[in-house]
């Protein structure tokens, strides 16, 4: 079988790497598996499966048009097409092509991100403004649904994704909902602990960048701080436009002592990280679902989450608990109630245990390979 995996840019976060993982396995399997993404400098060498990339010749915002795309699934005559983020050029090229070129094609959306940044602009909820807003809704309209609509399958990451595939007339026969998987590390026995300063430790992991909104919790800390005195949050991530500004909030609230940024860490660094954190904390405007929220219930570490996307989902559950958006009073009130009922918390702990090997890629893989099979 040959399979074409389509990503916006590789490597890099959730996405990105749940194409990895699906492409690795692959490859272990025998299968032909091509990612085809965006240039970059990274080094491609280190992974074994064949990547293919594209120049973009036209950006609008983050919708880059390839040059090349459609020579590229012309001649590699794929069996599969796994397309990969609704709202960008590669997914509705690949689903406008492919009965010219006879493959067949799946598509995990990752949420909607796009979409529900502008329903925020549109409650006020986000101040961000960009000249391409306008342009949302056409888009949503006249060619993002349409190219959900043209795939043979759709993956769903969460009851979020289905509710929508659904409501824009997809037929239930054509989804299937298939969370993403947490890497094989986090599931390993005797995950050293790191000696972290603070009680209460908490953690954030993701990208620092304005969606993401890591100032909503940086905002709560001189609350908790107050009855909490020693409270210390530690950042892990990459700086995605936002790590001078949230330094500059941490000097003007004078919370310099109490805030850590680590930058990149590696999957065993994170591991170690949840093992030694009191609670997650998880405030993004936008998601798919979280990997990072996954990997916090499969160690064991609670979490607090906006809802954002499959995240509220997934704190339904009762593996998380939910905070509204941009809302830092009500994060560090809900912060000092969870850390104050230990009870509760121990409680949480033993339920995410219960759920968390569903979420392993060893489950997750054959469901998707399946899927690629029939």
């Amino acid at each position: 079988m040959k399979v074409a995996l389509l990503i916006q840019r590789f490597p890099g976060g959730g996405a990105e790497r749940y194409v990895e993982e699906i492409a690795t396995r692959l490859h272990k399997k025998g299968e032909d598996v091509t990612v085809v993404t965006s240039k970059n400098n990274s080094d491609d060498s280190k992974y074994g499966f064949k990547i293919i990339r594209l120049s973009s010749v036209i950006k609008l915002g983050e919708y880059h048009i390839w040059q090349g795309l459609e020579k590229i699934l012309e001649q590699e005559k794929f069996d599969v097409v796994h397309t990969n983020t609704y709202g960008y050029y590669h997914s509705d090229k690949a689903a406008r092509l492919k009965k010219k070129f006879g493959y067949k094609l799946v598509m995990t959306s990752h949420g909607f991100t796009g979409m529900d940044l502008h329903t925020l602009k549109k409650q006020k909820i986000i101040n961000n403004v960009s000249p391409l807003d306008f342009l949302r809704e056409i888009y949503d309209d006249k060619i993002g649904k349409k190219t959900l609509l043209l795939c043979d399958h759709l993956i769903a990451l969460s009851m979020y994704d289905y509710d929508f595939y659904k409501k824009i007339g997809a037929d239930e026969s054509k989804i299937s909902i298939i969370p993403p998987g947490v890497s094989d590390v986090f599931f390993e026995e005797n995950i050293p602990k790191i000696e972290l300063k603070g009680d209460p430790v908490l953690l954030s992991v993701g990208q620092l960048s304005w969606i993401k909104n890591q100032k909503m919790i940086i905002q709560a800390i001189p609350y908790l701080i107050k009855n909490k005195p020693n409270t210390h949050l530690y950042l892990i991530g990459t700086d995605g436009g936002e790590l001078t500004s949230l330094k500059d909030l941490c000097a003007d609230l004078r919370i310099i002592n109490h805030v850590t940024f680590l930058g990149s860490k590696t999957n065993k660094e994170i591991c170690s990280y949840m093992q030694s954190a009191d609670l997650l904390l998880h405030t993004s405007f936008a998601e798919g679902l979280s990997t990072v929220l996954l990997e916090s219930l499969t160690l064991g570490l609670p979490f607090v989450s906006t809802p954002s996307g499959g995240n509220l989902h997934l704190t339904n559950l009762g593996v998380g608990y939910k905070v509204p958006f941009n809302n830092y009073h009500y994060l560090s009130q809900k912060i000092l109630e969870l850390l104050d009922n230990q009870n509760n918390l121990q409680n949480m702990k033993h339920h995410t245990s219960k759920i968390a090997l569903n979420y392993s890629w060893s489950v997750i893989f054959p469901q998707i390979f399946e899927l690629y099979e029939n």
